[in-house]
């Protein structure tokens, strides 16, 4: 009964108390689900759909006799699927209200082989088969904008074919833009009409193993066997292979998603602090201000320990009311997040109610706001109700007279505000230290927001791939300067080589850069050390070095062929594209390991305002037989991370917006209570002349100082 007295005498504090703790519990409870659930339901998915543990694509011409015998009598593989489809690049228009085309990589695969691993299944409604049907990944639906019965266009090898959309389905290796293919499925009249207009090049054979120790193994004896390249240092796909397994895509899929809970989780956790720290600030407001009412109480008979359960008990109604409707709410919240992750991860999160994070959630938040407010509340204890009827006076327990009003020289409202400050030093250290939290929140969600929809350059560096405007792949028989003719056409600020290569380190296949001046680079990946300066040194990705357990100063062999050297490791670099690409060297480093290397991979940078479209159209016309192609990077590094700056910007945004929200509930929390505190300081100051305005601007400036310390 006492708490709701409090309660329903303090309606103003409560309603902003209560609503930090829906915005906090949302956050937390939103968070878990993601962070929890959003890794177990793609294993879930990969359970139902028992999907492989590896997957090899080649070029069907070179699946042999020797390669079957191979992979039929190898003792690491449990279980094998093999099966012929198309791949190729082809032509598509990305949006389905747009007319702009984009290039990728896709598998065609006959939807009517019947599989044992590696299934797929359709996602929604999809209508039965006709001539020249197609299902399409549910991403073609989420973020591209396509529904059932849509003509979708692909344009391979120059043949143009028009499909009409019947379905959408959810597979583990190909229904994303991070797998490396996009997988398409055909009905089996249509792929067999397809098959036919396009050349042997396209054709291709499919291998989903199981395997008892996931490694490298297989893949390096494949190659071996049929002397093809990955799939990323292979000019077209009829000359390479592409493989992947499970936990790299699983690393791709649900990255974003894991990422983006943390920052909730910990944007959560500042959001409960802040809750906890008013929670204290109100605790020892309310028994200063009911110092005469406690006195009461414990005169007429009741205990400490009442008084004090009777404290923690409202705000701890206050806690869970406020809790259990933000974890209400998160289940509303869950399925926006789960249309922004299926943008990147191409997976449709479902999320149902999960009772165990919900009650973890909304226990922890309480078991903490229990225990602020006995603490808190503990000096009730050492409180004689004589001395509390008195209204905490004892023989002496006057404050210091800051700023004495007859000696102190300046306008009277700066002097009342000065004198407010000094006089709630606790208060003040409470303000700031509010302002300490929510203001890194909000500078980092800023950071975001401004590194993705204002300036993504230093989020398009993350990666580690080279910010260069165009990328031109010359055929190694080119002949001519022509990085000189390049570096003197309009528009250019500079060109140089940076090419990929593969050579084996101890044992593994990595891939490697090669360029001339690394000082040149305008990326620079390397966290330490320092790149690589003379031909015998070298720089591995910080995870390869890891795993070799090797560090700067340490040397590696390294091969290409019946060639080895040693190499000095010089630095360690970083990035999501280190996946790929393992290593730098020198060209002279390359050349001690392969002397017929060519430069073949030029990267042009252009001046500001030069369309990188129209420059690589151009580069093609000028040397169409000697290149290979000319890639817009522009274009390439907007569409690639365009899903992940959508995600970062609106997780940017949402911060942002909790963040104001939370500053403006705890000021006008701190504001009102010192107008409720002073209410009779106020009443004299408006009664001897005062107007409304300056005590206003009195009580803003007292609080002026604390924020702005705060915030810096």
């Amino acid at each position: 009964m006492l708490a709701l007295a409090n309660i329903r005498k303090t309606k103003g504090h409560t309603v902003s108390l209560l609503i930090m703790f829906l915005i906090a519990s949302l956050l937390m409870n939103a968070g878990l689900l993601v962070f929890v659930n959003f890794g177990s339901f793609f294993e879930d998915i990969s359970k139902k759909l028992n999907t492989s543990d590896t997957i090899y694509v080649l070029p069907s011409s070179a699946y042999n006799q020797e390669l079957k015998e191979y992979l039929v009598g190898n003792n690491n593989i449990e279980e094998m699927h093999k099966e012929e489809l198309m791949w190729s690049l082809a032509t598509t228009n990305y949006n389905a209200e747009s007319d702009e085309s984009d290039e990728s990589y896709f598998n065609l695969y006959d939807a009517d082989i019947d599989r044992n691993i590696t299934k797929w299944k359709f996602v929604g409604n999809h209508l039965p088969a006709e001539k020249m049907s197609i299902f399409l990944p549910e991403v073609f639906r989420i973020s591209h904008g396509y529904e059932l019965n849509d003509v979708y266009n692909m344009t391979i090898e120059d043949i143009k074919f028009s499909f009409t959309i019947k379905g959408f389905f959810e597979d583990i290796y190909c229904s994303s833009t991070e797998t490396g293919f996009i997988g398409l499925y055909l009905p089996h009249d249509t792929y067999e009409f397809v098959a036919g207009k396009l050349s042997d090049e396209t054709h291709a054979t499919v291998i989903f193993t199981n395997l008892k120790e996931v490694n490298q193994d297989i893949e390096t004896k494949i190659k071996e066997i049929t002397q093809l390249k990955s799939m990323n240092y292979s000019g077209k796909p009829s000359e390479a292979i592409f493989t992947t397994d499970l936990a790299t895509i699983k690393l791709s899929r649900t990255m974003m998603a894991s990422m983006v809970s943390m920052m909730i989780v910990i944007f959560a956790i500042i959001i409960v602090v802040v809750c906890l720290i008013v929670v204290r600030f109100r605790i020892g407001n309310s028994i200063e201000d009911d110092m005469t009412k406690i006195g009461s109480l414990k005169a007429i008979g009741y205990t400490s320990r009442q008084i004090i359960q009777s404290v923690a008990t409202q705000f701890a109604l206050i806690a869970i009311t406020g809790s259990i409707t933000g974890i209400a709410l998160s289940y509303f919240a869950t399925p926006v997040l789960s249309d922004v992750f299926a943008q990147q991860s191409g997976l449709l999160w479902v999320q149902e109610f999960d009772g165990v994070i919900s009650s973890t959630a909304l226990s922890l938040i309480l078991l903490i706001v229990i225990l602020v407010g006995f603490t808190s509340a503990r000096r009730i204890n050492k409180l004689n109700p004589i001395v509390a009827l008195r209204g905490g006076i004892i023989t002496h327990s006057f404050q210091k007279n800051y700023m004495p009003l007859d000696k102190s020289k300046g306008r009277l409202p700066i002097i009342f505000a000065l004198k407010s400050l000094l006089q709630n030093k606790k208060q003040s250290i409470m303000i700031a230290f509010i302002l300490i939290t929510v203001s890194f929140a909000g500078t980092f969600a800023v950071v975001m927001f401004y590194n993705t929809a204002i300036d993504a350059t230093t989020f398009y560096e993350t990666p580690g791939v080279e910010l260069s405007s165009v990328v031109a792949v010359f055929k190694p028989e080119a002949e001519g300067d022509y990085i000189e003719d390049i570096r003197h056409m309009e528009g250019v600020r500079k060109a140089q080589f940076i090419d990929e290569s593969v050579v084996h380190i101890e044992g593994d296949e990595i891939g490697v850069y090669v360029m001339e001046d690394y000082s040149q680079k305008e990326t620079d990946k390397v966290y330490r050390g320092r790149y690589p300066i003379h031909s015998n040194e070298i720089v591995l990705s910080g995870n390869k070095a890891g795993m070799l357990g090797k560090t700067i100063g340490d040397s590696v062999l390294l091969r290409v062929g019946e060639r080895e050297n040693k190499f000095i490791i010089t630095g360690l670099s970083q990035g999501a594209f280190i996946g790929v690409i393992d290593a730098s060297i020198t060209y002279d480093g390359m050349m001690k390991l392969n002397t017929d290397f060519q430069h073949n991979n030029l990267q042009i940078y252009l001046e500001k305002g030069t369309d990188a479209g129209i420059f690589a159209t151009k580069i093609e016309e000028i040397y169409g037989d000697t290149l290979m192609v000319a890639v817009d990077m522009d274009k390439s590094m907007k569409e690639g991370a365009g899903v992940y700056i959508a995600i970062v910007e609106k997780v940017g945004i949402a911060v942002l917006l909790v963040t104001i929200a939370v500053v403006i509930l705890v000021l006008y929390f701190v504001i009102n209570s010192s107008v409720t505190r002073k209410k009779r300081d106020l009443g004299i100051q408006k009664a001897i002349g005062f107007t409304t305005f300056q005590l206003m601007n009195q009580l803003s400036l007292g609080l002026l100082p604390p924020v702005i310390a705060g915030v810096c």
